[in-house]
């Protein structure tokens, strides 16, 4: 009997304990939240619209105690819809998904925080998707403090996409995608093509990797995006050494860049046919090894590249395609071959000539040299630009086609 007790006394009391952990404490309805897909950083005087007035920048910043108008933050908030509001003319795919709201000032959490005047809910950050900066920002502020506010905060995931822009910043948020998408998350998923096509420097560039190199005193790179005429495109990187802005690398440089870091999944080759001048192959490149390897020779250091692809003849522009059979296969390998190579040497050029070190040459020499790297690492930014990279390329053509 006095077992049978216990045993309900015992039952009782993790009844009791265990009660108040059921659910979230905390819990606050999704309709009660702000959520904040996208942010975009621009200088305070670059705000103003055509047409617009000072006094409609005042209504949206603050009194000010510390610091001065620098900065013109703005966020991408979801916008929620009820449900058929579709059909009554208040949403469906012609509808704005998201809206905008801004604020001036020097610190992005005070600027954050005062936005609240202007938001009937409270703002949440853990849904974000992307942090654009424009170039203007880029050349007065040193990346580290711009970014100093993303890495403390607890709401910002690693993952979140980070583009630098050479013109404004906030029209990026206000785009309306022709998907019918929110803009914040069209943003992101763009980035994600890199898988396929190699012109997209967006492998290891999200705010988790550019924490990463900023801790490890490492050059940064990070995706450029343009806006146009309402077309939005990934074109080219941003380079940075350490955390100050370096200028641009183009689409044919980021290609090359990948191809030295085997960061690519799918690639185009494209190079010029040397069975019939004037004609345009293609490649498509299903496989790829790379291996990056430092050389030190007394007070020489070089580098080795070694890169082997297999891909399959994609496409033929001529007007004899039925020629490219097996027997010419040799030259064409040869031909897509010389047009790596000279990939990467205009790559390795260009990242030499901005001074930054995007094909992690530092890294590879500090993990495979590092007495080496802890003699040099003081003058890295005067031998970065002037090491020596040799290069062989290795072209292998699986198949010419379903129907050859």
């Amino acid at each position: 009997m006095m077992d049978r007790l216990r045993k309900l006394l015992c039952a009782f009391l993790l009844l009791v304990f265990v009660l108040p952990l059921a659910g979230c404490w905390d819990r606050r309805e999704l309709q009660e939240r702000n959520l904040v897909l996208a942010i975009a950083l621009d200088l305070a005087d670059e705000g103003l619209k055509p047409g617009q007035s000072q006094e409609t920048v005042k209504a949206e910043t603050f009194v000010q105690p510390t610091g001065s108008k620098r900065y013109r933050l703005s966020l991408q908030i979801l916008k929620y819809e009820a449900k058929g509001a579709g059909s009554k003319g208040g949403g469906g795919q012609g509808a704005r998904k998201t809206f905008v709201l801004s604020n001036t000032g020097e610190s992005l959490f005070e600027m954050v925080r005062d936005m609240l005047g202007q938001s009937s809910r409270a703002l949440y950050f853990e849904h974000m998707q992307v942090v654009i900066i424009s170039e203007a920002v880029l050349r007065q502020t040193n990346l580290a403090p711009i970014l100093d506010f993303f890495f403390r905060d607890a709401e910002m995931r690693s993952r979140i996409r980070v583009y630098a822009t050479p013109g404004q910043a906030r029209p990026l948020l206000e785009f309306k995608p022709p998907t019918g998408e929110p803009g914040g998350i069209y943003l992101n998923n763009i980035a994600r093509n890199h898988v396929k096509n190699a012109h997209i420097g967006t492998a290891r560039t999200d705010l988790g990797h550019i924490i990463q190199a900023l801790d490890n005193d490492a050059d940064v790179i990070m995706p450029r995006i343009d806006i146009q005429d309402e077309v939005v495109k990934i074109r080219g990187l941003a380079v940075f050494r350490r955390d100050r802005f370096g200028g641009y690398l183009d689409e044919y440089a980021v290609q090359g860049i990948r191809f030295v870091r085997g960061t690519e999944r799918g690639a185009i080759i494209t190079a010029p046919c040397p069975v019939h001048p004037g004609e345009i192959l293609a490649l498509e490149l299903v496989k790829h090894e790379t291996k990056l390897t430092p050389h030190v020779a007394g007070d020489d250091i070089y580098f080795t590249l070694d890169i082997n692809m297999t891909g399959n003849l994609s496409e033929v522009h001529g007007a004899q395609p039925n020629t490219y059979d097996y027997k010419n296969k040799d030259a064409l390998e040869q031909a897509f071959a010389q047009e790596v190579l000279a990939n990467v040497s205009y790559a390795v050029r260009q990242s030499q000539t901005v001074g930054c070190d995007t094909l992690y040459f530092g890294s590879k020499l500090k993990a495979h040299e590092p007495e080496t790297w802890k003699r040099v690492k003081e003058r890295w930014d005067e031998i970065y630009p002037a090491i020596s990279l040799y290069t062989s390329v290795n072209v292998r053509i699986r198949n010419i086609g379903v129907h050859r």
